[in-house]
């Protein structure tokens, strides 16, 4: 008899729509079709948006909000100075210490030489660069020597006397150079996140190049390449800096020659500019002016608009947009910083605590049985506190920083996130690749970390997501009630804080960061909503169908 088939089953155009949203090319993974997803909602991404864009101001906050030039190209008197003192002063220490019978009060002042050194000779001619180059090898030599004889002292004694008859900044000509001081602000970590950021905004455009290069490569050569760029090459940036650059405190007045004529500039002068690019935003996050208290967003102090009646305001001095508090502070500058240290918190408070989650969910999940039963109960035991009080109790006990406070809401806010990996581990534990790998022998390890926990992250990067939210909202509370960042470093939740004693003369200090922290956790949640929808497969269609 020949064979016979049924008739295909009609179907409506809804449900026409419906599977071909559902239909997946065999080249996505998971992670790509939960990101395809999450673009088709559009205020989700707007939200992504904002973030990166925050993110990327609070990162880059030292290159648009500082009261020291990017760069410039003149003479540093007063670094000059600065440095020919701090080389007497290790001088006058080992000198001290070779009286004492003792070590020197400086721990490496063979190194401290070398650096001031090198700060001097970019400001000399050739000349005399060679001649101070040659002092200071003398001089290291002598620091660093272990006779701790009296001839000893008398050639220190000789050597800085020398250096204050050959190389004081009034029997010297200074040349011009060219200096980068906003670069002195930026730490190892610093330069790891600028790189890392400015890697990532730039990825459309190398992703093209590797396209092109890696054209005929496998997708794991690929993959490999991008989280080299990504991951690999800020870390050793940051090492590389932190190995080679030595961190120092410049104090150099850079805006006190800003506003004189070159007729006007007297030898004390701080410096002395041939040209100079200032950032956007002219002024430091703890740079004070008690003459600019509570101005008005948009409005400039009494001494700017006297400098601009006499025309000799410089195109670099900008007034302060959103404002300035009770004792002068630029409202826009600390906002930049004070986002700097609120998504600081948020991001590295939700790394610590999710790292915890997933480790202790992981453990429970897997192993089940005594292990479950023990971290279960414990689990049980820190949700009975709450969470914001218990915070609250413990910094106040450690104390009120930026690093306290990362550390306990890391340290308290692990629970969420165990109970959900643990849930995703109890699910996945009888599928059958799990069941395949321990047939095959695999140890624990392998199957946890290779085969359950990567199909297990996805509600983990939405808890992350919410959680990162909570963690600002948290910190902005812990500010403005005191116990938050201390002095000088400002948060938004320490501005708000400052605007509770004005909110009738200088309601600005609480509208900006209100909105700023209104804006922030208001993102954070919608991306958190749409990677939830993303990657639940039964919201995928509904989507698209409306």
């Amino acid at each position: 008899m020949p064979e016979t088939t049924s008739p295909p089953t009609p179907t409506t155009p809804n449900e026409d729509k419906r599977l071909d949203a559902l239909q997946i090319p065999e080249s996505e993974n998971q992670w790509k079709l939960v990101w395809r997803e999450f673009r088709r909602r559009r205020l989700a991404v707007a939200a992504y948006y904002l973030i990166v864009l925050l993110l990327t101001v609070s990162i880059f906050a030292p290159f648009l909000a500082n009261d020291r030039p990017l760069i410039y190209r003149g003479v540093n008197q007063q670094q000059y100075r600065e440095a020919n003192r701090n080389i007497s002063a290790v001088i006058g220490g080992q000198i001290r210490a070779i009286a004492a019978g003792k070590e020197s009060e400086f721990s490496e002042p063979g190194q401290i030489v070398l650096q001031q050194v090198s700060l001097m000779a970019r400001q000399l001619t050739a000349e005399k660069t060679t001649a101070l180059e040659k002092l200071g090898d003398r001089i290291v030599r002598l620091v660093q020597s272990q006779q701790e004889s009296p001839q000893q002292s008398a050639d220190l004694r000789a050597v800085r006397t020398e250096l204050r008859r050959e190389f004081d900044v009034r029997k010297v000509k200074l040349v011009s150079a060219m200096h980068w001081p906003v670069l002195s602000v930026l730490n190892w970590v610093a330069v790891i996140l600028l790189i890392a950021n400015t890697i990532f905004l730039l990825r459309p455009a190398w992703k093209w190049l590797l396209g092109r290069l890696l054209s005929g490569a496998t997708l794991q050569t690929r993959t490999l390449t991008q989280l080299t760029l990504l991951v690999v090459v800020p870390l050793l940036s940051g090492l590389a800096w932190k190995t080679m650059v030595t961190r120092r405190v410049d104090v150099t007045s850079y805006k006190q020659a800003a506003f004189r004529g070159s007729e006007n500039l007297a030898s004390d002068t701080a410096v002395v500019y041939d040209w100079a690019i200032w950032p956007v935003i002219p002024y430091s996050l703890d740079e004070t002016n008690l003459d600019a208290k509570y101005l008005k967003p948009g409005a400039s102090s009494s001494g700017d608009i006297q400098r601009k009646a006499s025309g000799s305001l410089r195109p670099w001095q900008q007034p302060h947009w959103l404002g300035t508090d009770g004792i002068g502070r630029d409202i826009t500058s600390r906002m930049i910083w004070g986002g700097r240290v609120s998504m600081a918190v948020g991001i590295v408070a939700v790394s610590i605590y999710v790292t915890i989650g997933v480790f202790v969910g992981s453990l429970a999940g897997y192993f089940r049985g005594f292990w479950d039963l023990l971290i279960s109960r414990i689990i049980e035991v820190v949700i009975c506190f709450p969470s914001f009080f218990l915070i609250l109790t413990i910094v106040v006990f450690v104390g009120p920083s930026i690093f306290n406070i990362m550390l306990v809401i890391g340290f308290t806010a692990w629970t969420g996130v165990a109970r959900l990996v643990r849930g995703e581990f109890l699910r996945l534990g009888q599928q059958e690749f799990v069941l395949a790998g321990r047939a095959l022998g695999y140890s624990a390890p392998r199957i946890i970390f290779r085969h359950v926990l990567p199909n297990a992250l996805a509600p983990v990067l939405v808890s992350a997501t919410f959680g990162i939210a909570g963690a600002i909202l948290t910190e902005s509370a812990l500010s403005f009630l005191g116990f938050g960042v201390t002095v000088p470093w400002p948060s938004w939740g320490s501005i708000l804080s400052s605007g509770r004693s004005s909110i009738a003369s200088a309601p600005w200090l609480i509208y900006f960061p209100g909105i700023a922290i209104f804006l922030t956790i208001t993102a954070y949640n919608l991306v958190g909503e749409a990677l939830r929808d993303a990657s639940d497969p039964r919201l995928r269609g509904q989507h698209a169908s409306h």
